[in-house]
């Protein structure tokens, strides 16, 4: 594994790096229909999906390639109509207030932290690196806030919010700028090679690609797990002594 002469601040990936979804979306909606006292096959639902991908899909790709903010409730008015359509396909007319009260609250619990998240949030901050979160995607802010690594992190965007998303370097710079450090101060960890890997090395930042369940080549700056990240570093600062 190639080591860096010195990195200041990490920057981290959301989803399948610090946190993953639990249940397939067969099982969401499931939950969802018991909610509204309604069974349906598992065929209805994917077809339901489908049938709303070709008005979604761009409705997600404004959000990200806007390059300008996007607020809350611009979002949340989207995910309700998206879901009100999903409903109706699947037979169930839903009032506004009826998605909130019961088909939000499904998806705001849906991420779990892996098993390493927190002791590597903690050893990395305990050794003095400031961290963000830098992710494609939304909500990363509220998700960090209720799985308690909030306090982790100095500064936390995703795509959504921002207008823009990886591997464009302009939320790269948005986090450095928030971070007040320079790219060549940086080290990203992220799963996804495009997004995260050749995103950051065209600015500069150095990497770490994280590849789950697999045997990863350390010397092609690969880990497998999140205490990589800490023994990179620490390798990093007896080599600086």
């Amino acid at each position: 594994m190639t080591t860096p002469s010195t990195i200041d601040t990490v920057l981290f990936d959301a989803v399948n790096t610090l946190w993953h979804q639990s249940g397939s979306i067969l099982d969401i909606w499931a939950d969802v229909l018991e909610r509204f006292d309604a069974i349906r096959t598992p065929k209805e639902i994917i077809r339901a999906d489908f049938e709303h991908q070709p008005w979604l899909e761009p409705q997600v790709a404004s959000f990200e390639t806007s390059g300008k903010p996007v607020s809350d409730e611009a979002i949340n008015a989207f995910w309700i109509e998206f879901n009100r359509r999903m409903l109706r396909s699947l037979g169930i007319e839903a009032s506004v207030e009826s998605v909130v009260s019961k088909v939000l609250p499904v998806f705001d619990g849906l991420d779990v932290l892996y098993d390493d998240t927190v002791d590597a949030l903690a050893s990395l901050q305990e050794m003095g690196f400031p961290m963000a979160i830098v992710s494609n995607g939304v909500y990363q802010q509220r998700n960090a806030a209720r799985m308690v690594i909030e306090k982790f992190f100095d500064s936390i965007i995703d795509s959504w919010h921002v207008g823009f998303m990886k591997p464009d370097a302009r939320i790269f710079n948005l986090v450095l700028r928030e971070l007040g450090f320079s790219a060549n101060q940086a080290l990203m960890v992220g799963d996804t090679w495009n997004a995260d890997v050749i995103g950051s090395r065209s600015l500069g930042i150095r990497t770490l690609q994280l590849i789950r369940y697999e045997i990863v080549d350390e010397s092609n700056d690969e880990i497998s797990t999140l205490r990589g990240v800490v023994g990179f570093l620490k390798h990093q600062q007896q080599e600086a002594r």
